[in-house]
C-alpha cells in the first residue's frame, strides 16, 4: 500500500484556485458569448426558413389557381390576358418576398433581444401566425 495519496490540487494552495477560478470565470464568458452567437443563428435560420415555406406555400397556391384559369380560356385574347393577370401577380408577389426575406435576414443580423421588435425579427417564430415585417421602401 502507498504511504501518501495524492490529491489532484494541495488543499491549501490558494494560488492554484485563484487560478482555476479565474480560468473557469473566463470560460463562463466565453461560452454566453457562444451561447449568445448560435442563439441569433438558430432563431434567425428559424425566421429565414418560416418566412420562405411562407412564401413557397402562397406561390403555389397562385401558381395551381393560374392554371386553372388558363385550362379554362377558351379564346387567344382570354389566353392573353389571363398570363398577363398572373406574370403580374407572380412578379408582385416575388418583389415582396424578397423583400419580406431580406427583412428577416437583417432582423436575424442585428443585434438585440430575441423575440423582441417589429415582426421582422421573426416574433413568433415556433407558433402563432406570421407578422408581416416592414416593408422597404
Amino acid at each position: 500500500m502507498p504511504d501518501a495519496v495524492k490529491a489532484p490540487f494541495p488543499p491549501n494552495d490558494r494560488t492554484n484556485q485563484a487560478l482555476f477560478g479565474t480560468m473557469l470565470a473566463d470560460n463562463a464568458a466565453w461560452l454566453g458569448d457562444i451561447q449568445h452567437a448560435y442563439g441569433r443563428m438558430a432563431h434567425g435560420g428559424m425566421a429565414f426558413f418560416q418566412e420562405m415555406s411562407r412564401f413557397w406555400e402562397l406561390r403555389m397556391h397562385e401558381d395551381r389557381e393560374a392554371c386553372a384559369e388558363l385550362l379554362a380560356c377558351r379564346t387567344p385574347q382570354e389566353l392573353q390576358e389571363c398570363g398577363q393577370r398572373f406574370a403580374l401577380k407572380a412578379s408582385q408577389d416575388y418583389a415582396e418576398g424578397i423583400s419580406r426575406l431580406l427583412q428577416v435576414s437583417i432582423g436575424a443580423l442585428e443585434d438585440g433581444p430575441i423575440g423582441k421588435g417589429d415582426g421582422a425579427k421573426g416574433d413568433d417564430v415556433g407558433g402563432g401566425a406570421a407578422a408581416a415585417p416592414k416593408q422597404v421602401a
